[in-house]
């Protein structure tokens, strides 16, 4: 069964297929996000500063060092278990993702892609009457959260720094929840 991305919750089926949906695009999100970083880790190093990177050892970020004592490395070696597994995990999914809401769209990815592009969050980054203020600062959340942490990662290299990701996620956080609760308000009024 196939159902629309954009419908409201008051409009989905009890099969799970809205959660489903949502499950599938944080799926997709993350394995963008991981694959990204795996490539930037594997050839320049995702942490330290633009002058001096290191590389991250994923068995042990992963492990929280049990399978390897250091969390970073000056060399930039390609360690076959540790990069392999990452690049599986991320890869897996991306593909899990993409496949979800492929087969759970009506039109395919693609049409999951269109929707995207043209969501009420894109538009009410401009406009107070497209989903409230609650629903523009959400917007405007959500972008200073990507913004912040594109930044950070290209001027500072801090591709896996804590700091970064703590901002980041706070901002992100906020940001999905007033544009959920923006979003709630509007299907509620009518």
């Amino acid at each position: 069964m196939r159902s629309s991305v954009a419908a409201s919750m008051s409009d989905e089926s009890n099969d799970g297929s809205g959660q489903c949906q949502s499950i599938a695009t944080f799926s997709f999100a993350l394995g963008i996000y991981t694959t990204i970083l795996w490539i930037v880790n594997t050839m320049w190093g995702a942490y330290g500063s633009p002058g001096s990177t290191k590389k991250v050892v994923w068995a042990s970020a992963l492990s929280i060092g049990e399978l390897y004592p250091h969390y970073y490395v000056d060399d930039m070696s390609f360690r076959p278990y540790s990069d392999t597994v990452f690049l599986l995990i991320s890869l897996g999914l991306l593909g899990y993702g993409a496949w979800k809401l492929h087969e759970g769209t009506e039109g395919g990815f693609g049409a999951w892609a269109t929707q995207q592009l043209e969501c009420s969050c894109l538009k009410s980054l401009f406009s107070v009457a497209e989903s409230g203020p609650m629903g523009t600062v959400g917007a405007w959340c959500i972008l200073l959260g990507f913004g912040f942490y594109v930044y950070e990662c290209i001027q500072y290299w801090n591709w896996v720094d804590v700091g970064v990701y703590s901002v980041t996620a706070a901002l992100l956080g906020f940001g999905f929840a007033l544009t959920y609760a923006a979003s709630t308000e509007q299907d509620g009024a009518e």
